[in-house]
């Protein structure tokens, strides 16, 4: 039960990012031929594949292992490059 509350958390913290990357001038990933619903599929994927949780004098929390996650990104054939 706790692993599907960490993955509900996770899939959300990703569409987050996908939603708040593609409404703001910044960087974020692009990959030829790509649509929003196959970003916002492997950011959460790779987000679980690089998301652990740890616990520390304030309860657990999950951390990201931002190394692990631009690499998964990157083996799916993405790169950082400036959006609208």
């Amino acid at each position: 039960m706790a692993r599907l509350v960490e993955l509900a958390v996770i899939l959300s913290l990703g569409l987050g990012l996908v939603n708040g990357c593609a409404s703001s001038t910044s960087e974020g990933w692009t990959k030829p031929g790509m649509t929003r619903e196959q970003l916002g599929r492997d950011t959460s994927e790779c987000l679980l594949d690089a998301s652990k949780m740890v616990t520390g004098p304030g309860g657990s929390h999950q951390v990201v292992d931002q190394p692990r996650y631009r690499n998964c990104m990157a083996g799916r054939g993405y790169t950082v490059a400036p959006t609208k």
